[in-house]
């Protein structure tokens, strides 16, 4: 009872305090279940209780005690937090925590298979995505809802726009450019943002590759002798060959409408012209980086293919050097996202390394200059995309490299991201919860998962495994971020195909953006449930800045969930 009266006090001082009243439950899980020899944390908010208890979900009898550490005020959450471990219980079943009478979602305990869906549906949420091709049931069935739809955007007759009109392409002719991945929430498809997603999905296939080899993703290609990771990526990048103008090696920026349809609409029905927009130096460099990646990850599948993605990523490459400052801005006729970016060092930085790692040439090794600021990657700030293939490849890089530089380099990264979770009160690597944040917590997670395969050393992987909680229910608003998984999951995200299709439940294997409280004008800051940084999300269709969906944050979740699962398995 004291306990009980203790936590209520916490609760009325918090609520009377910040004006809000929590809606969330206080205990919060990871909803889909812990790997038995993982780590395992409930976060428990504004309870400050000293006890806690597992129990089976099905009998309710008590299966492990523990204690609760003294709580932490977590500015970004406006809490006291605590975290109950039970990581010394390792038997597999279906568990909830207790605490003063308040539970947790239920949850499952055991190996790698409580996973299976997951990780599968997680990937195809990018067959989900592509472009120029019906959607059919026997590859869209999940829990028993059908997300077939017809074929959107055949995208074989697409205009070149003025800014994009050269010699050999004029304006309004047209080009075919089919396939490839709608970026987002909208129908466009853009190279730069193409080019952090695919680095992380060739990252995990070349850190997991048997991994990959085994798992059957249930898609169109699944009979051919190509693993279907890349069979998915491939319908990237046969779509980013034909970005490249053949006759100087520049890459167009995106392919686009020119403007947004509206979000009721399915992709079948967007008849707007689609148009390839001016070249960029953004672009050009993202496509020579993962156009390597290419060459060496199908080289052993596809030797052809592999050729031209190394030929290609070369003459992309040239075609930067030669135009180093095409700023890519937005003509006045085209109101769709601009991916624009004002410094390339960092994109010749990651271009330069993916062609050393893959060619083995000291020219682009001269083009590195390590002094700069490596921190946590995202589409315009590239620096420490390279740090993670090359100290994956560390070992196979010529001998006039310096590997120690190379690998101090990482270190410190890794080391920076492991303090901002260890000394977080929220356990969180994360500076500030902004738009995309949770992509960001994928990254970070992906990257201790990197360190500790490198290293060894435990504590990256207790960090990761951390990261991975969080965005699967261990956090303040008491969201599994994954839609479709979990007991509690964003049913609204921000996407014209899940808005306009008609079902209930939204298209499966999505991570949303996360809690932003820099943009609550979306919807209506009213609307909001708190305006704390950690809580402020907002699970509406009308809410892009918290619950939009977007490769470039799918495929983190891809990195970290494969590393995972090879960590404790």
């Amino acid at each position: 009872m004291k306990n009980l009266l203790k936590g209520l006090t916490i609760l009325l001082v918090a609520s009377a305090t910040t004006g809000e009243i929590y809606s969330q439950k206080f205990i919060r899980v990871n909803q889909i279940g812990y790997l038995v020899n993982a780590p395992k944390y409930a976060q428990v908010g504004s309870i400050n209780a000293y006890r806690f208890e597992l129990k089976d979900a099905r009998t309710e009898e008590v299966v492990f005690k523990g204690s609760l550490p003294e709580g932490k005020r977590w500015n970004q959450s406006r809490e006291v937090t605590q975290f109950a471990d039970f990581s010394a219980f390792q038997t597999p079943g279906r568990y909830f925590v207790e605490v003063n009478g308040e539970r947790s979602h239920p949850f499952e305990i055991g190996d790698g298979s409580i996973y299976k869906e997951f990780s599968v549906w997680t990937i195809k949420a990018f067959y989900l995505w592509r472009a120029s091709i019906d959607i059919e049931s026997r590859y869209a069935t999940f829990k028993g809802i059908d997300y077939a739809r017809p074929l959107g955007h055949p995208d074989e007759e697409v205009f070149i726009h003025n800014s994009a009109s050269s010699e050999t392409r004029k304006a309004e002719s047209t080009i075919s450019s089919p396939k490839g991945w709608y970026d987002a929430g909208d129908y466009n498809k853009y190279v730069v943002n193409a080019g952090i997603t695919l680095h992380h999905l060739f990252l995990a296939y070349e850190m997991s590759p048997n991994y990959f080899q085994d798992m059957n993703l249930n898609i169109p290609e699944s009979d051919n002798s190509l693993p279907d990771l890349l069979d998915e990526i491939k319908w990237e990048t046969d779509w980013l060959f034909t970005m490249q103008d053949p006759t100087d090696g520049g890459i167009y920026h995106k392919l686009t409408t020119k403007k947004f349809c509206d979000i009721s609409t399915q992709p079948a029905n967007d008849k707007q012209d689609r148009f390839v927009v001016e070249k960029s130096t953004s672009a050009a460099l993202c496509f020579a980086a993962v156009m390597s990646m290419a060459s060496r990850v199908f080289k052993k599948y596809d030797e052809p293919y592999a050729n031209a993605a190394l030929e290609a990523a070369r003459k992309a490459w040239d075609w930067a050097e030669k135009n180093p400052e095409r700023f890519y801005n937005n003509p006045s006729d085209i109101k769709t996202g601009t991916y624009g970016d004002n410094n390339f060092s960092d994109e010749f930085f990651w271009a330069a390394s993916e062609l050393l790692i893959t060619t083995g040439e000291k020219k682009y090794y001269q083009k590195l200059d390590f002094f700069r600021q490596f921190e946590t990657p995202r589409w315009n700030a590239c620096n420490s995309l390279a740090l993670m293939s090359m100290i994956w490849h560390l070992h196979e890089l010529p001998n006039f490299v310096d590997t120690q530089l190379i690998h101090r380099k990482f270190f410190t990264l890794a080391e920076l991201i492991y303090n901002g979770y260890k000394y977080s009160p929220g356990r969180l690597s994360l500076k500030s919860f902004i738009w995309g944040c949770n992509g960001e917590i994928a990254t970070n997670g992906a990257i201790l998962g990197l360190a500790y395969k490198i290293s060894q050393d435990p504590k990256y992987k207790d960090g990761m495994s951390s990261q991975f909680d969080y965005l699967l229910g261990m956090n303040p608003t008491d969201y599994c971020f994954i839609s479709g998984f979990g007991t509690k999951y964003p049913k609204h995200i921000h996407d014209r195909r899940s808005f306009s299709d008609g079902i209930e439940e939204p298209l499966p294997g999505y991570l949303c953006g996360g809690a932003n409280p820099n943009q609550t004008s979306d919807c209506g800051r009213s609307n909001y449930p708190s305006l704390a940084p950690a809580r402020c999300y907002l699970d509406e269709d009308c809410s892009y800045s918290t619950n939009e969906i977007a490769i470039n944050w799918n495929a983190p979740l891809v990195l970290l969930t494969s590393i995972i699962l090879n960590t404790y398995e």
